[in-house]
């Protein structure tokens, strides 16, 4: 077993540890920030396995573990559960000066995110993410919160945790589905980032790769993502860049009920939909979007879209994202791999021929 990896984090007046490597969620005792005494551990109910072990170096260390398993899915991002979860918190004695902990993917990290940032107004969070997914992006930058039936993660907050633990082992018994749709964020990183990174995640040979070879991505894809973070905490600016595929993919996910799709798949389909936008209005190679096609489809991602989803609902979707000004749809286009442009309003029936493509 090597050694952890450890990227200091600093966003706004936040300091933490990302912390990468081969059990290091067993290992939290070692990392666990200073004082409070009680955690309350919420973990996806498919990760047990991973939360017990998690729980127990917890107790060991003398931390009081309340025990609070959260049903697996997209549904349980709702004011029902944090309903449920506050109230739980509360009975067990949980304070400020205590820590919430999220073990599992984005759901867990979002909600586990929206406890701490909202309970007795804000208490510390640590996240422990078990999917790629969350690891190379929901875990990190503090976005949090809760689904409403008009769009996904309209209420929630800006929340920064005291700790990430990314136990690349967690990776190991990720369903195959699970784990190709996390790799669509990566692949998000080398359009965005371009050169040496972008060629990698090109190469990559199948999922989930050589153990090391896979944690330096992690970290290569975490580092991205701080960096922009860094500059731009609250999407003001271009931290918004991170939503590559994103406006037509959350549009296609909320269409689907949220059940058709598994994030990364939508988002692959979004960023098939903004690079075809990218070669009409910013000159891109019409050749990155065949080889991004080839590398979604290796790994197992969707490249064209279930005609049962409408393109009228994805529309409606879209013009309710967060991304959507009172005034303009906001898009995240490239001109290459590394050349960015946030383009506001892209002509609509632009946008129609994007998703129409997808079903070719």
């Amino acid at each position: 077993m090597t050694d952890p990896r450890v990227i200091d984090a600093a966003i706004g007046a936040a300091r933490f540890p990302v912390v990468v490597g081969e059990g290091v969620s067993s290992q939290i005792a070692q990392w666990w920030p200073e004082g409070g005494a009680a955690a309350f551990v919420m973990y996806d109910a498919a990760v047990r396995h991973i939360a017990e072990p998690v729980m127990a170096a917890l107790s060991a260390h003398g931390v009081r573990v309340v025990d609070a398993p959260v049903p697996s899915g997209e549904r349980s991002k709702s004011f029902a559960e944090l309903e449920r979860l506050s109230r739980l918190a509360a009975t067990e004695g949980i304070r400020r000066s205590d820590t919430v902990v999220g073990i599992g993917g984005g759901v867990i990290g979002d909600l586990a995110g929206f406890v701490a940032a909202s309970y007795q107004r804000g208490v510390r969070l640590v996240h422990v993410p078990t999917t790629l997914l969350a690891m190379v992006d929901s875990a990190i930058g503090g976005k949090t919160g809760i689904d409403l039936p008009e769009g996904k993660n309209y209420v929630g907050a800006i929340w920064q945790p005291g700790l990430v633990l990314m136990d690349v082992t967690a990776l190991d018994t990720l369903p195959a589905r699970e784990l190709s749709a996390g790799f669509a964020e990566v692949i998000k990183y080398g359009l965005l980032e371009g050169g040496e990174l972008e060629r990698r995640i090109d190469a990559w040979p199948t999922l989930p790769g050589e153990r090391a070879a896979l944690t330096a991505l992690i970290l290569d894809c975490v580092a991205h993502k701080l960096r922009v973070v860094a500059e731009d905490e609250r999407e003001n600016g271009i931290r918004a860049s991170l939503n590559l595929g994103h406006t037509v993919g959350h549009g296609i996910e909320a269409a689907a009920g949220y059940e058709r799709y598994l994030h990364g798949e939508a988002i692959s389909l979004g960023m098939l939909a903004a690079l075809r936008l990218s070669e009409q209005l910013c000159g891109l190679d019409p050749a990155v979007r065949t080889r991004s096609a080839e590398l979604f489809a290796r790994h197992g991602l969707p490249t064209t879209l279930d005609h049962a989803v409408g393109t009228d609902a994805i529309l409606a979707a879209m013009g309710r994202d967060k991304k959507a000004d009172a005034s303009a749809l906001n898009m995240v286009l490239i001109d290459r791999p590394g050349g960015i442009h946030l383009r506001q309003n892209p002509p609509m029936e632009s946008v129609v021929a994007s998703i129409e493509e997808l079903r070719a």
